[in-house]
């Protein structure tokens, strides 16, 4: 994951946090490549991490997050939301290359003139492995990569100090969770609400009926689908 100095902080969800995953840029010379995703910085200053993994790309690509500073610029699959941190002189000296996604497959042409650009208060992250399990489920499945359930739920009261992972628990004991999202402040605080999304219906209004009213860390939640 990256970090900066302290600044305005959401959060980029497509992704958010690569552990064993790959980028290939088909190129002629074998090297090593980090892949990332990208979110909202919610903390000051830390050293960036990166995953190394084979690959066939400029050298100083593998060495982002670590002997070299994460660029600002990067490029994302359009299928499952993978990032990875990319500057101009990665794609060589012509119009660009192809890249091809190993999480899903996809493969695209990345000119250098349509890298993205992180906005201020973003960071790069590794790809948390829940989000690689789930790409690679769906995949297994036949579904979208970016899939993410069948059902959105609202869950409102949440404790404060409750965190992503608290309420992903809280719901994994009720059936496979696909994504979870706290809505935060400027300053990266939990605003007491967020979504949950459950991969089966079922599971999602069991959800409703098993947890509306229950109380957690003091609070009593409020459990319901969501309109979003």
């Amino acid at each position: 994951m990256l970090k900066h100095e302290s600044q305005r902080t959401t959060r980029f969800r497509w992704f958010y946090l690569v552990m064993t995953m790959l980028l290939v840029i088909l190129a002629t010379k074998s090297s090593s490549v980090s892949g990332f995703s990208t979110r909202l910085s919610t903390s000051t200053s830390s050293p960036a991490r990166s995953t190394r993994l084979q690959e066939t790309a400029e050298p100083t690509q593998a060495e982002y997050g670590k002997s070299l500073e994460l660029p600002s610029t990067y490029a994302t699959c359009g299928q499952c939301g993978t990032s990875y941190a990319l500057q101009e002189q990665d794609l060589g000296n012509g119009n660009g290359r192809r890249l091809e996604c190993s999480v899903c497959g996809h493969s695209w042409y990345q000119s250098p003139s349509r890298l993205m650009r992180l906005g201020d208060g973003f960071e790069m992250v590794e790809l948390p492995e829940r989000d690689l399990e789930r790409i690679q489920l769906n995949i297994e499945e036949g579904k979208p990569p970016k899939y993410t359930g069948a059902m959105k739920l609202y869950v409102g009261n949440i404790s404060f100090g409750c965190t992503e992972e608290d309420v992903w628990e809280l719901f994994e004991g009720i059936g496979k969770v696909g994504e979870v999202s706290l809505v935060r402040d400027d300053q990266g605080r939990n605003r007491g609400f967020g979504f949950v999304t459950m991969r089966e219906k079922a599971d999602a209004e069991r959800a409703m009926e098993e947890l509306n009213g229950l109380e957690v860390k003091g609070r009593t939640l409020n459990v319901k689908e969501s309109n979003n």
